[in-house]
């Protein structure tokens, strides 16, 4: 009895205490909700854009981790990858200072990457005064550190795994005795030169070196890496820019690797695995943004930002490419437990693992249900038989009727369970059936029947006879090719050589697409092991069949214009010179398309491509392969044909589809081409020299004016080396002050007092001619720092001769429509005339009639930019082209410059008047006029006559160097007896 209390004061207990538990639990979960019982704002700084590659990931894990809150996020991009320029930044701070002026307050802020982080640090109080930020994605570990001393700031930093990647690198290649890693000069690859080196430390067998893309044109970064060989562990971290100013994409870069290396190359961080780079251990961005997103809820719910350490270590996981492991014969006891591998071949089983298991599964579910049916069957036939049995002795041993009664009842409620487990077993085999779009089969060996279930409905639009000879029900159902090919696996399984039967064939044509089916099954075996059936299912997989139809056109197709793609377009070629036969490439590329992107969209473009697509593939058949190669070029296949004439034929077949205007937006315009043609086996084997060949001819035509082809010869192969040769001429004079500026007088005509000159370009101690190098610097990109180089030079020697004691002058330099789009140099022209103190007014930009003709609205905004700062502009080389008057009249032009064939042509007797004329013209428009190239005293006087403002020419000077400039700067070059001084010199 006392025990009793005992048990029931400790049970009270016991409840208590779990009540007690309940109650705290579920005060402290309502202290949690309260905190975020109201909406929260927060806003995500990302440093890139949402096309760059790891900024989804980011988003996503944010996402993730705000989903059970009450947090709305909004997102701003900085995009510094692509314009990591002062003036983009301060254009975004204008802009976020605008809309956090007009919206109500952010609870908490987000930054990725670091130039977003450097930003809130440079601007905290005046954005961000009181309000918690959380960074993510920083790479420069020391600007993280610094910026998690700041009371109001935590978050969590990127920390590639290089010393794993390199120890992982170094057992793959232990004869690797350095280990070179790719950098550039953006503040994300600042970062990665940091961590690089970091880890030098921690690898001493190792030689560590970078190679600084920021240094190089990307053509000599991909030089230097051709050369490197089998002692070299390459690591990809960025190469975003290159010295010229191109950048380059991630999967650009991949590419650009890809085809520049015979080592591989690793990475630990996410893009480009698995389409080219080996791999290595890598971060996991949407980890990162999921725990930076977790800092930010933790804040919000009160806790202090000094109470949330900065996370320093990533959540990284090895990703190999399965392929290049086994191309470069990696031993796979070397690659990591745990990692993950892409590109891994795939045997049929994987690819089909869903499809095989479904049928598996069915088959295993048709044997159970027969096994179950047999031996019902059997145990049913059994209780019939006992229970006729029992009727028989009920009738002789009447008798005994009432002490059997029982069992008989017993017997037969043991029936009804069996019929309503049949019944029940029936509706499990409906469903898998049905659900499967599939339907039995089975064959009897020894009759040589075979019989099909009521479900070959779901498959065939045909009725058909459901059970007879096997010959007849597979030649209503398939095709002769297909019956053989099931006899042929029937004989296979009966013999042994096949575990099953399994055939993915074609039905029979029934007036639709095709459709095709699993054909499955196995053997029915009696206990003595005789085959006496053969049983299975026939699966409908027309769905996957389509599928992989289409997935294998778009491997071999352009997705939007629908034409063949390069890929395609190889192997038909290789196919072509395998065989022995003759045929001509041609590589068409579209005339100035860049400006219909440009000013009208991509849509536009890809309208009009799409449309030249159309015309083009109407050319096609057995002999004339049509394909898109990228961009605005297509690649045309002519084969088994070396006739001239025919060729030149087709040629005209191809102009002649340029021929009509094109739909462009809401207006009809030409379209025009170049194309480089070339011919096999005459120029080459090969195809990749054959497609060179022709590139090289398209690039003649382009070089000669465009809209127009030309055929290969060898010869171009000179003039292109000589380009290359030229290219990197300019690349040293670049790096190696090999640049220098002479300058040509401009003379007033009644005085004869030098007014201003004209800065000409040179290279030092090389006789290569401005017409022959400013061509290519255009087309390589190169005059943008060239462009630069006379800025700087030109206006660094008005200040020198101002402090020599002279007075101001104007000096004009030129700028191609190339320079247009360095979007940096007005701030550059600024910089450099307020750093010599030299009034805008005395530099004067000379354009050539061919920037007007492009008709860009970026044109009109460079030009009006560069009149407010003050510059002024000519027009250079009047009456070369074909330029509309209407330009001269709404763009910011103060000077004309009649080009030297307009006075060798209209200062004859008999033309004067057209040259005074055009001079009238000019002056009506308010513009000074300026005569080039005059050498003749005959062409000064009538130019003075028709009142010409200025001229310059070899009359009057040649171009000469600063230093002969200075003795006659405040010379008068016309004589007293009107004529003009330098004809002598």
């Amino acid at each position: 009895m006392p025990i009793q209390p005992i048990h029931c004061t400790y049970r009270r207990q016991h409840v208590m205490m779990i009540l007690l538990a309940l109650l705290i639990l579920s005060v402290s979960t309502c202290s949690g909700v309260s905190a975020l019982e109201q909406p929260k704002s927060v806003l995500f700084i990302s440093a890139y854009t949402e096309s760059f590659v790891i900024v989804p990931e980011q988003i996503e894990g944010i996402q993730a981790a705000f989903e059970p809150y009450p947090i709305q996020i909004e997102i701003e991009y900085m995009d510094t990858r692509r314009i990591e320029t002062e003036e983009n930044i301060e254009i975004f701070r204008q802009m976020l200072t605008y809309k956090l002026n007009q919206l109500p307050p952010y609870d908490a802020v987000l930054v990725g990457d670091d130039n977003a982080l450097q930003f809130a640090l440079d601007h905290q109080e005046e954005l961000f005064s009181g309000i918690p930020i959380v960074f993510l994605g920083i790479n420069d570990l020391q600007r993280a550190a610094q910026a998690a001393n700041n009371p109001m700031i935590t978050g969590v930093v990127e920390v590639f795994s290089l010393v794993e990647t390199i120890e992982m690198a170094h057992q793959f290649h232990p004869e690797a005795t350095r280990v070179v890693a790719i950098v550039d000069n953006t503040l994300t690859g600042q970062g990665d030169r940091d961590q690089f080196y970091q880890a030098a430390s921690a690898l001493p067998i190792l030689i560590f070196e970078d190679l600084n893309a920021s240094e190089y044109t990307y053509e000599a970064l991909g030089e230097m890496l051709e050369t490197m060989g089998e002692d070299t562990i390459l690591l990809y971290m960025s190469m975003f820019q290159d010295s010229s100013g191109a950048t380059m994409t991630i999967d650009e870069a991949v590419a650009f690797l890809k085809a520049h290396t015979q080592i591989p190359t690793y990475r630990a961080s996410v893009g480009g695995v698995g389409e080219g780079l080996m791999g290595g251990k890598m971060v996991s961005y949407f980890e990162q943004g999921r725990v930076a997103a977790d800092m930010v809820v933790q804040i919000l719910q009160g806790t202090p930002i000094s109470a949330i350490p900065m996370v320093s270590e990533s959540p990284n996981q090895y990703f190999l490419d399965d392929e290049l492991l086994r191309e470069h014969g990696i031993d796979r006891s070397l690659i990591p437990k745990g990692s993950i591998l892409l590109n891994q071949p795939t045997s049929f089983y994987t690819e089909n693992r869903g499809l095989v298991n479904n049928a598996l599964a069915v088959l295993a579910f048709l044997i159970i249900l027969l096994m179950v049916t047999v031996f019902d069957n059997v145990r049913r036939r059994r209780i019939e038989r006992e229970l006729h049995e029992k009727n028989e002795e009920l009738a002789a041993y009447n008798e005994e009727m009432l002490a059997t009664e029982e069992e008989l009842t017993a017997q037969y409620q043991t029936i009804q369970e069996h019929m309503e487990e049949l019944a029940v077993l029936n509706q499990k085999y409906e469903i898998a059936i049905s659900g499967t779009n599939s339907c039995v089969w089975e064959i009897d060996l020894e009759t040589d029947r075979m019989f099909l279930s009521d479900d070959l409905k779901h498959i065939l639009s045909v009725e058909i006879n459901p059970s007879g000879n096997v010959e007849s029900i597979l030649n209503q159902l398939f095709p002769r090719r297909e019956i053989n090919r099931i006899r042929h696996a029937f004989t296979r399984y009966q013999s042994g050589t096949a575990d099953e039967i399994s055939l993915q064939i074609s039905l029979k044509e029934t007036g639709k697409s095709t459709r095709w089916v699993l054909f499955q099954g196995r053997g029915v075996y009696l206990q003595n092991g005789e085959l006496v059936k053969l049983a299975g299912i026939l699966l409908d997989i027309t769905h996957i069949k389509e599928q992989e139809a289409h997935i294998d056109f778009l491997a071999h197709h352009d997705p939007l214009t629908r034409l063949p793609n390069r890929i395609s377009f190889m192997n038909r070629i290789q196919e072509e010179i395998a065989a022995g036969h003759s045929g001509t490439v041609m590589l068409l590329d579209l005339d100035n398309f860049k400006a219909i992107n440009d000013t009208l969209g991509h849509a536009v473009g890809d309208d009009v491509l799409r449309e030249i697509a159309l015309r083009l593939q109407r050319l096609t058949d057995d002999n004339f392969f049509v394909s898109r190669f990228g961009g605005d070029e297509f690649l045309i296949l002519l084969s088994r044909e070396a006739d001239p004439k025919v060729i030149e034929t087709r040629v005209r077949q191809i102009l002649d589809v340029f021929e009509s205007p094109f739909q462009v937006f809401n207006s009809r315009r030409q379209i025009h081409f170049s194309m480089g043609i070339t011919r096999f086996p005459d120029d080459s084997s090969d195809m990749e020299q054959l497609i060179m060949n022709a590139d090289t001819a398209m690039f003649q035509v382009k070089h000669s004016g465009k809209n127009h082809y030309m055929y290969f010869q060898q010869e171009m192969i000179e003039v292109l080396k000589e380009k290359v040769e030229t290219e990197r001429r300019l690349t040293e004079a670049l790096a190696e002050d090999g640049f220098r500026l002479v300058y040509q007088p401009q003379v007033e005509p009644i005085t004869g007092s030098i007014v201003g000159f004209e800065a000409l370009l040179r290279l030092k101690g090389i006789a290569i001619l401005p017409d022959r190098f400013i061509p290519v610097a255009e087309e390589t990109g190169q005059i943008i720092p060239i462009g630069r180089w006379v800025v700087g030079e030109a206006i660094r020697q008005m200040a020198s001769w101002r402090d020599q004691g002279l007075p101001l002058k104007p000096v004009a330099i030129n700028l191609s429509s190339k320079q247009l789009s360095d979007e940096g140099l007005h701030g550059y022209l600024q910089q450099k005339l307020l750093e010599k103190n030299i009034p805008a007014e005395y530099l004067e930009v000379e354009i050539t009639e061919s920037v007007l003709l492009e008709e860009s609205t970026d044109t009109t905004t460079f030009l009006n930019r560069l009149r407010e700062i003050g510059i002024r502009i000519a027009l250079d080389d009047f009456g070369t082209g074909y330029s509309s008057l209407i330009y001269l009249t709404y763009l910011p032009i103060q000077k004309i410059k009649l080009d030297k064939t307009l006075s060798d042509r209209f200062l004859k007797d008999e033309s004067v008047e057209v040259m005074n004329s055009i001079i009238t013209l000019g002056h009506s428009l308010n513009m000074e006029i300026t005569a080039e190239g005059v050498e003749e005293p005959e062409q000064y006087r009538k130019l003075k006559k028709s009142g010409c403002d200025f001229m310059q020419g070899y009359l009057f000077s040649r171009p000469l160097p600063a230093e002969e400039v200075t003795p006659i700067y405040n010379s008068q070059l016309i004589s007293d007896n009107a004529s003009p001084a330098g004809a002598s010199q």
